[in-house]
């Protein structure tokens, strides 16, 4: 509902203003959503308190001036005083009086219309025009109008007043309908735009009551124009009360108050604040060189870290996380047994752990099942594989970097892999390709627990576990200058030496039935099974790539094989001749070239380099009792 509110201190205005409403009604038609008051009072202060919920107020004369001066929210519509709206108000004038010098009284927007009547009239007619709408000065106007011979005084209502209470003759200047006709149309449309703005308005407000930041906005006389309920909450003020007092009777003296009143910008400005931390971001507002006020945000410090903490999560959300756990470890060999045994341990501990190994050993897959048996489960498990980080992105991916920090840098900048693994685990596979330049500011992060973005002027806290991974010597690094010292032994808090499958024995066999029977499920198969003859092929091969290369060669005979059972000559096929040529050369006896022959010679090996037949029987991945009955079958006896 749109209201227009009509201020007519002269009773007489009411009915005109009557009139004029009905005509436009008549003319444009009734709008159900419009409605207009009529009020007689004169004060301004007391007409802004009537009416401070009007969209458009319509007066006229002083009292409109007034309201203009007085209200910088609501649209004031002044009626027009027209030269016909003169000339009647001088005819009604001398009717009462009798003929005689006519003085017109007020400001130039009052009187302007004298100045197209002159000769209009019998008598002499002039105009003294005012300085403004103050009431001395009104009373200057007309004290000149009587000096000048002027026995007749024609102006507003509180002139005339005055005029009468001094025994000087006096008229009031009225408006007519078709004046106040137009001045309807005028606040109609004002109305419209009011109600536009009132929507933006509403809008902005709702933005700015609902941001998470405290947001303060001083004019430049340093009133507060802006007060939003974060900030009253932060500052534990009444945000109603505040708007509109000037900034010293709202802060106290100090460091925020300073800010605010200044005309330089802050950025991340650490300021206390009813005893918090608060962060303070401050910027003046100007148009064509001049001051307009100050917008200044304010933030508690814990706000922040609950919304990094936030960003942590959605980014372990994201892709960080960790699948594996201890019970996904295939193996039953002592070897495998004595490293998951370490890592379990390790796993309830917060030291840094190095994993070393050959490549394919399921270093990952250890990490992961140490940080989903730790307390740190629930956070995110960042895997970093340093060798495919190209040097020159290194320091930007770990660590991060500000908007703006180099060429080609988001304008938002962006978190690092170490801010991203908050609460949780980061994994750094192959660390030992990390760049010497870059060992330096990795170990002060481990040691110190924050992190630096690039571009940046302060340090962000990380809690974070770091786990490491190589296949590489990292002492022979050291001996070669190649990886530094006191980095290494940082990382090698606790070590796991995990071993490759050559030394894990049965569970050669046991690894490539399990990957036979997923590729089987996989390519819809039915079950494939490995013949006691393949299984001890399998476990006289060395497996250089150990884990990843047997489930490569595990794929592999899974498409190929048409039955049911892999033999020994299906794992002979697919397996690099290199290798079968170089493990043929060192197994004892010579040039047999039967099935038979190739078994009695692998477990003769394998029996060499076991301490009792139940090892023997377990690295070959078969019973004691088929290890007993092939002995004998082959005279091993």
């Amino acid at each position: 509902m749109t209201h227009i509110a009509f201020v007519m201190p002269d009773p007489a205005m009411v009915e005109v203003v009557h009139k004029a409403w009905a005509l436009h009604e008549q003319l444009f038609g009734k709008s159900p959503d419009l409605r207009y008051t009529v009020d007689s009072e004169l004060q301004p202060d007391v007409i802004m308190s009537r009416h401070y919920n009007a969209d458009v107020i319509v007066s006229r004369g002083g009292t409109a001036a007034a309201l203009k001066a007085r209200n910088v929210l609501i649209p004031v519509v002044e009626i027009p005083i027209t030269s016909i709206d003169i000339a009647t108000s001088i005819r009604k004038a001398i009717e009462a009086h009798g003929e005689m010098p006519v003085g017109v009284v007020g400001t130039i927007n009052t009187v302007r219309g004298v100045y197209f009547l002159k000769g209009s009239f019998p008598v002499s007619v002039k105009a003294y025009p005012t300085a403004s709408i103050n009431f001395r000065d009104l009373i200057d106007g007309m004290e000149r109008a009587v000096a000048d011979g002027c026995r007749l005084i024609l102006a507003g209502h509180r002139t005339c007043h005055y005029c009468e209470e001094h025994g000087i003759p006096a008229g009031l200047l009225y408006s007519s309908v078709e004046s106040v006709f137009l001045a309807i149309t005028e606040a109609k449309r004002s109305a419209g735009v009011a109600q536009i703005e009132k929507q933006n308005s509403m809008f902005f407000r709702g933005v700015v009551d609902h941001v998470s930041e405290g947001i303060l906005t001083v004019d430049r006389d340093n009133t507060i124009r802006t007060f939003n309920p974060v900030a009253a909450q932060l500052l534990q003020r009444n945000a109603q009360e505040c708007v509109g007092q000037p900034v010293r009777n709202v802060l106290p003296e100090g460091r925020l108050s300073a800010i605010l009143t200044g005309n330089q910008t802050y950025t991340n400005e650490i300021v206390r604040v009813q005893g918090t931390n608060c962060v303070v971001n401050c910027v003046p507002m100007t148009h064509d060189g001049q001051r307009l006020g100050t917008l200044l945000t304010i933030q508690a410090e814990q706000a922040i870290t609950n919304a990094q903490n936030r960003l942590r999560d959605r980014l372990r959300v994201s892709g960080h996380l960790s699948h594996y756990h201890f019970d996904d470890i295939l193996g039953e060999s002592p070897a495998i047994a004595t490293a998951i045994r370490q890592a379990r341990r390790f796993a309830h501990v917060d030291s840094n752990i190095l994993l070393m190994g050959e490549t394919g050993t399921g270093k990952e897959l250890f990490a992961q099942s140490i940080h989903n048996e730790s307390e740190r489960a629930n956070g995110p498990f960042v895997a970093v594989n340093c060798a495919a980080i190209p040097e020159n992105l290194m320091e930007s991916e770990l660590f991060g970097y500000e908007s703006g920090a180099f060429t080609g840098a988001s304008k938002t900048g962006k978190p690092g892999l170490f801010e991203a693994a908050h609460e949780g685990t980061i994994f750094l596979d192959e660390v030992s390709e990390i760049p010497l330049t870059m060992q330096t500011r990795l170990l002060r992060v481990i040691q110190e627990r924050e992190v630096r973005r690039i571009g940046a002027n302060r340090v962000i806290p990380v809690n974070v576990r770091v786990i490491c991974a190589t296949n590489r010597d990292l002492l022979e690094m050291i001996r070669q200058g190649r990886f530094r010292e006191d980095l290494y032994y940082r990382l090698k808090v606790l070590s796991i030496q995990l071993p490759p499958l050559r030394d894990r024995g049965g569970d050669m066999a046991l690894i490539m039935q399990h990957y036979l029977t997923y590729y089987a499920h996989k390519f819809g198969k039915a079950q494939i099974a490995l013949t006691p003859e393949a299984a001890l092929r399998i476990t006289a091969y060395s497996w250089p790539g150990n884990i990843r290369e047997i489930r490569n060669v595990s794929e592999q005979l899974a498409v190929l094989c048409d039955t049911d059972a892999i033999t020994a000559a299906d794992v002979a096929a697919v397996l690099p001749s290199e290798q079968r040529e170089r493990k043929a050369a060192v197994l004892p006896g010579n040039g047999d070239p039967s099935l038979a022959g190739l078994q009695k010679r692998q477990i003769m090996d394998v029996l060499a380099r076991a301490s009792s037949r139940k090892e023997a029987a377990e690295m070959l991945g078969i019973s004691k009792t088929t290890l007993w009955r092939k002995c004998k079958e082959l005279g091993l006896e």
